[in-house]
């Protein structure tokens, strides 16, 4: 089984695939766009429009000459379909207040710690004579 100049064009078109979702994982990393932005995303675009063109030219016959990348390019296209609608639905899952506090006390701890910020916690003996509790007593 050799190689052919079609399955070059499959592993071109998973690497569009992959290297823009990369892209996209690094720009979400950085803020400058958020999970929840499909549209403004590299890997949509890259994914959906040469896997839907080619589906469908192989799919009707549009494009004859075209057939043999159509096809190769197309099976990518389908066997990726069930990862695209899982992204597709978790970018429009709405979270809750707790769940996008919790989210950016996390962002501000790792943030922090990134940084070196805080001071040690150290325990420092009480002065001589000094109780180190104090009585409590309930009034009532």
């Amino acid at each position: 089984m050799a190689i052919k100049m079609q399955d070059l064009g499959e592993l071109g078109y998973g690497g569009l695939v992959t290297l823009t979702a990369w892209w996209d994982d690094k720009r979400i990393a950085e803020g400058k766009i958020t999970e929840k932005d499909v549209l403004k995303k590299a890997s949509f675009y890259g994914y959906l429009i040469p896997g839907g063109f080619c589906t469908l030219t192989s799919a009707f016959g549009w494009v004859r000459a075209l057939k043999p990348w159509d096809e190769h390019i197309s099976h990518g296209f389908i066997y990726d379909f069930p990862r695209f609608i899982k992204d597709m639905v978790t970018s429009m899952r709405t979270e809750g207040g707790a769940a996008a506090a919790v989210k950016e006390a996390q962002r501000i701890a790792y943030s922090r710690k990134a940084l070196g910020a805080g001071r040690p916690v150290d325990r420092y003996p009480a002065p001589v004579g000094a109780r180190e509790f104090e009585d409590v007593r309930l009034v009532g």
